[in-house]
């Protein structure tokens, strides 16, 4: 499949195929381009290209652009975080982080309400526990994915539970309601509390 350059100037936009970035000095200079490989985007921006050394520079800026992200990250985008809300704070609160923090996965404990892991939307799930144990073998599973966890609950016996699993991508924030003067300023901290992990 023959190489595209899609260059837009003064007088409109121009279609132009290429066999290799090195052609592009002989076709463009000083000129907004976008070259296009297979479908892919490859470079964006003005190319000014001289000899050899702009065939070199839009071969790197294209190396660069198209080096694989990490999971969940992309440019000027936070990274995952993946939260772990107890029965405590079903609803609301999902829906808060949802808004207000799109890179995060909210998975609300629901207790027996599911049988299995439910998606309610791309990054929201229901999970089911019976008890205690089913929470913790939840947040230890989704530890082990390599993504930051965070873990929300109002209940200090399962909170010292959590924290002596030891795992080194899980947190344990100990929120009870009661300390807090109302259920947005609770929201506003697990959301503060999402912030921070994603730039950590």
């Amino acid at each position: 499949m023959a190489r595209k350059l899609i260059v837009f100037d003064c007088e409109g936009a121009k279609v132009l195929e290429v066999s290799d970035l090195a052609q592009l000095d002989k076709l463009v200079k000083g000129r907004a381009g976008i070259a296009i490989i297979e479908g892919d985007v490859m470079a964006l921006g003005t190319l000014e290209l001289r000899g050899g050394e702009g065939a070199k520079a839009a071969a790197a800026q294209t190396a660069a652009q198209t080096a694989p992200a990490q999971p969940g990250e992309t440019e000027g985008q936070a990274r995952k975080v993946i939260a772990v809300l107890d029965q405590m704070f079903r609803g609301y609160y999902a829906d808060v982080i949802e808004r207000e923090a799109p890179y995060a996965e909210v998975h609300e404990v629901v207790g027996r309400g599911v049988q299995e892991t439910l998606g309610v939307s791309e990054g929201r799930y229901l999970e089911p526990a019976s008890d205690d144990f089913d929470v913790l073998r939840l947040v230890s599973r989704l530890s082990s994915s390599g993504v930051p966890v965070l873990f929300f609950t109002g209940d200090k016996r399962l909170a010292s539970q959590a924290q002596a699993l030891g795992l080194p991508n899980l947190r344990v924030l100990y929120m009870p309601p009661s300390e807090f003067p109302g259920k947005e300023s609770v929201a506003e901290a697990m959301i503060n509390e999402i912030k921070k992990a994603s730039k950590a």
